[in-house]
């Protein structure tokens, strides 16, 4: 589903290691490769996205893991993301 903003376009092809880490993203997190691929096609997003994720989801972070998942299903719900 759009917003007003429309979608963003989702990269085609992968580099090798782009594809290492959506199996990974896929084998850990889930099945939806879209906001990977969207993200892929800057490779300094990417980065900063899947290092954001380590540590959100890697229990390197202090916040407590419930919250963290409660934000962000309120995020998704409030940007009408249905993931």
């Amino acid at each position: 589903m759009a917003n007003e903003h429309g979608h963003l376009p989702k990269a085609d092809q992968l580099t090798d290691d782009q594809q290492r880490r959506l199996d990974t993203w896929t084998d850990k997190a889930y099945a939806d490769d879209n906001l990977f691929r969207t993200l892929a096609n800057n490779d300094r997003v990417l980065e900063m996205f899947l290092d954001w994720v380590g540590v959100m989801y890697g229990r390197k972070s202090e916040l407590d893991p419930r919250m963290v998942e409660l934000c962000r299903i309120r995020m998704a719900n409030l940007n009408e993301c249905f993931h």
